[in-house]
C-alpha cells in the first residue's frame, strides 16, 4: 500500500553576512511492506542559499530513522533517499508518521523541517474527528497555539491530541488526552518557546489527533504555520493603533474645545 505524496516547504533565515533563505521542500511517497514502514523522501532546497549537512529522518511512535542525506544542498537542487523502520503488524487504520529534516545554514547554525502523515492499513472509513483550527501567534521568547479538536459524531469519543513542532521550537503539554462529546468541539491552549529558532524563520506545526474506533484505530493531521519574530517593544507593536488613538483624543479635544467657545459665544449675546 502507498501513502499519498505530500509537499512541504520550511523557510528559515539563514544566518549569513548577507541574509539569505534556504527553504526546504519534502516530497515523499509510503509503503508497509513485511512489518516495515518504507518512506521514499525527496529533499529539495528552493532557496537563494546552500543548505549544509541536510539529513531526513523517519519516525514512528519511539522509533527513528536516519538517512544518509547531503553535505551541501545548493538552491535549486534535490536528492532522494528510502528510510524505513519497523512497525510490526499495524492494525487497519491510520496510522501517523514524522520525516523530518535537519540542515544548517554557512554558519552551521541548526535548522530543522518537518512534514507528518499518515499511513492507511486497510480500508479504513474515513475519521471521525477533525483538526479545524490551528491558529499561532507570532513567536518572539514564547507564543500560544491555539487548537480546536472537533467531534463529527453523536458518539462521545476520547482522542489523543498531539502538537508536533521542529526542534528549535518547544511546545509545552504537547500531548493530551482529551474528551469529546457528541458534535462538540474542544480548544486547546498549548504554549510553545522559542529555543534556538532565528527570527525571520517560518516553521510548518502540526496536530495529530488519535482515537480508537472499535478494532480501527483513526488518526488525522492537521498543519499550521509558525513565525518567529523579533522581540518588539509595546509602542513599535502599537504604534499604528496608537496613533490612531491620540488622533482621535485631540478630535475629541477640538471638538470639545470648539462646543464651549460657542455655548460661551451664545450666553454673551444672549445677555
Amino acid at each position: 500500500m502507498k501513502g499519498i505524496a505530500m509537499f512541504l516547504a520550511a523557510t528559515a533565515l539563514a544566518g549569513s553576512a548577507v541574509a539569505g533563505t534556504i527553504s526546504i521542500t519534502i516530497s515523499q511517497r509510503a509503503r508497509i511492506a513485511d512489518g516495515n514502514l518504507i518512506v521514499d523522501v525527496k529533499v529539495g532546497n528552493t532557496g537563494d542559499e546552500a543548505g549544509l549537512s541536510v539529513t531526513p529522518v523517519l519516525r514512528f511512535g519511539d522509533k527513528e530513522a536516519r538517512g544518509k542525506g547531503k553535505a551541501s544542498l545548493e538552491p535549486n537542487g534535490s536528492f532522494e533517499e528510502t528510510l524505513t523502520v519497523p512497525v510490526g503488524t499495524l492494525g487497519e487504520g491510520r496510522w501517523p508518521y514524522r520525516v523530518a529534516v535537519d540542515y544548517t545554514d554557512q554558519n552551521q547554525y541548526p535548522f530543522q523541517a518537518l512534514l507528518t502523515q499518515t499511513i492507511v492499513v486497510g480500508n479504513p472509513p474515513p475519521a471521525k474527528v477533525a483538526v479545524p483550527v490551528i491558529k499561532s501567534e507570532d513567536i518572539t521568547g514564547t507564543g500560544t497555539l491555539t487548537v480546536a479538536v472537533k467531534n463529527l459524531t453523536p458518539d462521545t469519543r476520547t482522542a489523543k491530541v498531539s502538537v508536533l513542532v521542529p526542534e528549535g521550537l518547544e511546545a509545552s503539554d504537547a500531548v493530551r488526552s482529551v474528551t469529546l462529546e457528541g458534535w462538540k468541539d474542544a480548544e486547546l491552549k498549548v504554549p510553545v518557546a522559542n529555543r534556538t529558532a532565528l527570527v525571520g524563520s517560518r516553521y510548518p506545526v502540526f496536530v495529530a489527533a488519535e482515537y480508537d474506533d472499535g478494532p480501527v484505530h483513526q488518526a488525522v493531521v492537521a498543519q499550521g504555520i509558525v513565525a518567529v519574530v523579533g522581540a518588539d517593544t509595546f509602542l513599535d507593536r502599537n504604534a499604528r493603533m496608537l496613533r490612531v488613538g491620540a488622533i482621535a483624543l485631540v478630535a475629541a479635544w477640538l471638538a470639545g474645545t470648539v462646543v464651549v467657545f460657542l455655548r460661551r459665544r451664545s450666553a454673551t449675546h444672549g445677555a
